[in-house]
C-alpha cells in the first residue's frame, strides 16, 4: 500500500469513529444501559466479527502460527486488549455519557502530543518545531474548550473531560504498541479482534448485569449496529491497515478527522454549538493535529 492511500484508510476511520460517538450519545439518549455494558457487548461481537474475517483470509492460522513459535506475543496481546482495545472504549463512552460526543472527542484529541511527548523521550531527541507547535496548540486548544476562555469554572463536567484525557492516553497507547506486532507479522484483523475479544472478556468482570437484550430494542438498535459495523469493525481495520505503513505520528495527525466530523455531526444532529472561545480551542486542537505534517518536512 502507498503511503498516501495509507493516508486516506486512516482518515477515513477518523471520520466513522466521529460517527459512532454521535451514535453513542444517541444511544445513552435512549437507553438505561451503561459504558460498561456497551463497551462489553461492542468489543464481544466486533471481535469475533473480526477474527471471523481473519479466518475467512487465512490471518488467523498465520496468527497462531506466529504465536507457536513466539508464545511471550501473547502477552502482548492481552497487554493491548486490555490499555488498548479495552480501555479505550470505556472510558470513551463514559466520556460521552457525561458530557456528550463532540467535547469528549476533542479533547481525546489531545492524543497526538501524547504521542509525540513518547516518541520524543524514547528516541531521546528533543521535538521538532512542528510537533512542540502541535503540544503547545493541543494544550491551549483544550483549555479553552473546557473553560470557554473563563478559567474560574468548567463548562464541560469535570468528570467528562478526565474520562476523555483517559481515552486519549488509550489510543495513544494503540498507536504505539501494536507496531512490534505488526512487525512480527501478526495479522492486523487478528490483532484487532483479539483485542477486542480480549478486552471484551474482561470487562465481564465488572458488568453488574449480563443481559444484552435491551441493545436489540427498537429505539436503539438503529444506533447499536451502527455503533458496531461502522463505528468499531470498519474503522479500527481501516485504521490498523495504514498504521502498518505509517508512523505513529501520522497515523495519529490523519486520524484527526475525527474531531472535526464529529462537531459537524453533533451540531446538525443534536444542534450542539460552541461558543467563540470554545470554537477557537477546537480549532487549535485541529491546527495542532496538523502542526508535524505542515512544519515538519520529512526527508
Amino acid at each position: 500500500m502507498s503511503r498516501s492511500l495509507a493516508l486516506i484508510t486512516v482518515a477515513l476511520a477518523g471520520i466513522l469513529w466521529a460517527s459512532s460517538g454521535v451514535a453513542v450519545q444517541d444511544f445513552f439518549a435512549h437507553s438505561t444501559k451503561s459504558a460498561i455494558d456497551l463497551t462489553n457487548i461492542r468489543l464481544i461481537l466486533a471481535g469475533l466479527i473480526l477474527l471471523l474475517i481473519a479466518w475467512r483470509n487465512g490471518g488467523l492460522q498465520k496468527s497462531l502460527s506466529v504465536l507457536k513459535f513466539n508464545p511471550k506475543i501473547s502477552i502482548d496481546l492481552i497487554i493491548y486488549g486490555i490499555f488498548g482495545m479495552g480501555l479505550i472504549q470505556f472510558s470513551y463512552f463514559e466520556g460521552i455519557s457525561i458530557g456528550g460526543a463532540a467535547a469528549t472527542t476533542v479533547i481525546q484529541y489531545s492524543c497526538p502530543a501524547l504521542v509525540i511527548i513518547w516518541n520524543s523521550m524514547y528516541n531521546k531527541r528533543l521535538p521538532k518545531i512542528g510537533e512542540l507547535l502541535a503540544v503547545t496548540f493541543a494544550t491551549v486548544g483544550v483549555i479553552l474548550l473546557v473553560t470557554g476562555g473563563n478559567f474560574d469554572k468548567l463548562i464541560v463536567p469535570l468528570a467528562c473531560i478526565i474520562w476523555s484525557l483517559i481515552s486519549g492516553v488509550s489510543f495513544a497507547f494503540s498507536s504505539i504498541y501494536p507496531k512490534h506486532l505488526l512487525a512480527a507479522k501478526i495479522d492486523q484483523f487478528f490483532l484487532t479482534g483479539i483485542g477486542m475479544l480480549i478486552g471484551g472478556i474482561l470487562s465481564f468482570a465488572i458488568v453488574d448485569e449480563i443481559n444484552w437484550r435491551p441493545f436489540f430494542e427498537v429505539d436503539v438498535i438503529f444506533d447499536f449496529v451502527w455503533i458496531i459495523i461502522f463505528g468499531t469493525v470498519i474503522p479500527f481495520l481501516s485504521y490498523n491497515l495504514g498504521l502498518k505503513y505509517l508512523t505513529p505520528e501520522e497515523a495519529s495527525v490523519t486520524a484527526a478527522t475525527e474531531p472535526l466530523a464529529s462537531v459537524i455531526i453533533s451540531y446538525f444532529i443534536f444542534g450542539t454549538a460552541f461558543g467563540i472561545m470554545e470554537s477557537i480551542g477546537i480549532f487549535l486542537v485541529i491546527i495542532a493535529i496538523l502542526s508535524p505534517t505542515f512544519f515538519d518536512k520529512r526527508k
